[in-house]
């Protein structure tokens, strides 16, 4: 739909000195500006330079400084072992401490995974076995509660009925 003159959402128009959004310039280029502008001041340039050169030079991966041998763990106790090599390597200044910090959280990483898949795996196989043995878990009460001493108060006695031989009470 196209509006005539003085028929839009704004009958009156754009306020008198309001720029128009069409000449705005995107914040990148106005800073890509400054840079090549002689005029600017340094410090402006500097600053403008610094705000834009992370959307041109990404950050470089960071990379170990000294090669070290880490076997990839298959295990938990693996894992943990590469911990403790971490730890001498560490204490041995072979690496910086930030690159340990980053090793150790890789292999608690894989600890936490490895047990969260080892789980759910025991999980699966007990939940098959109690399916093949059609075992009923209800639970069973028996017994009541014992007379409160210095009261007048009976207390009630909770009756089940008998087990029925399959470890539940129905």
């Amino acid at each position: 739909m196209t509006f005539k003159p003085g028929q839009s959402g704004n009958p009156k128009g754009r306020t008198p000195g309001r720029r128009n959004a069409k000449s705005v310039a995107d914040a990148l280029a106005l800073l890509g500006e400054m840079v090549a502008s002689a005029e600017a001041p340094l410090a402006l340039r500097v600053t403008a330079a610094t705000a834009l050169a992370p959307y041109q030079y990404p950050k470089a991966p960071r990379l170990l400084r000294k090669k070290i041998d880490l076997p990839a763990p298959t295990t938990i106790e693996e894992a943990t072992a590469c911990i403790a090599q971490i730890g001498v390597l560490a204490a041995a200044r072979r690496i910086g401490l930030d690159e340990a910090n980053d090793l150790v959280n890789f292999q608690k990483a894989y600890i936490e995974a490895k047990i969260g898949t080892d789980l759910e795996q025991r999980m699966l196989v007990i939940e098959q076995a109690l399916q093949n043995a059609n075992i009923n878990l209800g639970v069973t009460v028996s017994g009541g509660l014992p007379v409160l001493p210095g009261t007048q108060i009976d207390m009630p006695q909770l009756t089940a009925p008998p087990p029925d031989g399959n470890g539940g009470g129905e």
